[in-house]
């Protein structure tokens, strides 16, 4: 996934001055993302998943896009996926066994490819969310999970169904412990279908548009509980999604609503917060096979704006403030691994009662920065599946 952006409207805070100083408009080239793995089979019913991320090569820092940076003279690789799947009932998708490092399948937008997504950038509800449960933008965490597809025999009808443990470590020793005090993540997403499904076989790999092939509605209610560590009380999760396909026409989106319970001189408190995104696109056939498809996309996020709900959010790690940006967009298929994206990201934000220079979400901070307000941006992107 290769860009070409232009920003404008960053601004920087100087902490001197108390005041954020506007940084130059900006051309960027960057290598927004690579995946390089090995998918298989040891033998039948036992497949496994190897990849490997090199992101973000290439980025300023201070343009308008999303994420931190990956420069200097060696990038560096991360693990990305690594997991074992076992299918439990043979030639049956009811019942499979996943484990080792890969996302807990909760919400839309996290699961799915982002090599797959209808926006040239991912919606940024995902990293709330992936946050909220594991402590990292990545959102991987080492867990297992048990999950399967039932399908009606009509095919117009079926569920899936994922529920997972996990060990996010996020919290101390230097990301290494979830601290003296330890609680695992238990995350459940039920899914139900309503004419075609989105897969035959159960994955986890998830993606928006079908290209016509498929006719249906998919409709999820999901949840995620961990409970007392050396960070919070308790750390709860709710949140509903869908995507809709017909013919040309694709929808999607999600509502996540995520709290977080504290205590501070024995005193217990709660903060809250909620988001999501919505998505709306349509294939234009055009000659010779390619596809033509605009795209538009809403994202937002609402947490805490007095001065004692903003406070209590940074004792437990949590965002606060309003966050929310508009992107219109153009992809171009050569065919359904080859596209073209034209892009145009607005962003609009309030920090709350912590006023300037309070990094509380992703708007107001960046890494390799500090606090900031983060720009708008206009970008030509490459996407390549091979």
């Amino acid at each position: 996934q290769l860009w070409n952006t232009y920003s404008y409207g960053t601004r920087v805070y100087n902490k001197e001055k108390g005041i954020y100083e506007a940084a130059e408009n900006r051309f960027n080239t960057q290598l927004r993302r690579s995946r390089i793995g090995l998918k298989g089979q040891f033998y039948e019913h036992l497949k496994y998943n190897l990849t490997a991320s090199l992101d973000l090569v290439g980025k300023d820092v201070l343009t308008g896009t999303e994420a931190g940076g990956n420069n200097g003279a060696s990038p560096q690789f991360r693990l990305w996926n690594a997991y074992i799947q076992w299918q439990l009932i043979p030639e049956k998708e009811s019942v499979n066994l996943v484990a080792g490092y890969f996302t807990p399948q909760m919400g839309r937008e996290s699961i799915t490819g982002a090599m797959r997504s209808t926006t040239m950038e991912k919606s940024w509800s995902q990293n709330y969310l992936r946050k909220h449960l594991t402590g990292t933008g990545p959102g991987r965490a080492a867990g297992i999970n048990l999950g399967g597809l039932l399908k009606g025999s009509t095919g117009s009808i079926g569920f899936r169904y994922d529920i997972g443990l996990f060990n996010p470590v996020f919290q101390s020793l230097d990301g290494n412990s979830s601290g003296i005090k330890n609680a695992p993540l238990l995350v459940g997403r039920l899914v139900t279908y309503l004419g075609q499904p989105e897969a035959d076989e159960y994955s986890l790999s998830h993606k928006v548009n079908y290209f016509g092939k498929r006719k249906g509605l998919a409709f999820a209610v999901s949840g995620a509980y961990q409970g007392n560590t050396d960070l919070f009380t308790k750390n709860y999760a709710a949140g509903i999604d869908f995507l809709f396909n017909w013919n040309k026409l694709n929808m999607d989106g999600e509502w996540t609503y995520l709290w977080r319970g504290g205590a501070q001189e024995s005193e217990g408190f709660n903060v809250l917060s909620k988001s999501g995104y919505l998505r709306l696109s349509y294939n234009n056939k055009l000659d010779k096979g390619f596809i033509l498809e605009p795209v538009l996309m809403y994202v937002f996020f609402e947490g805490e704006t007095d001065y004692e709900g903003q406070f209590n959010a940074i004792l437990v790690r949590s965002f606060s403030g309003r966050d929310a940006n508009l992107n219109l967009g153009l992809n171009f298929y050569f065919n359904p691994n080859l596209k073209l994206s034209l892009n145009y990201t607005l962003r609009k934000a309030a920090p709350g009662a912590l006023g300037d220079g309070a990094p509380v979400n992703n708007y107001f901070f960046q890494s390799g920065v500090g606090a900031i307000r983060r720009g708008n941006w206009l970008g030509l992107g490459l996407v390549a599946v091979l």
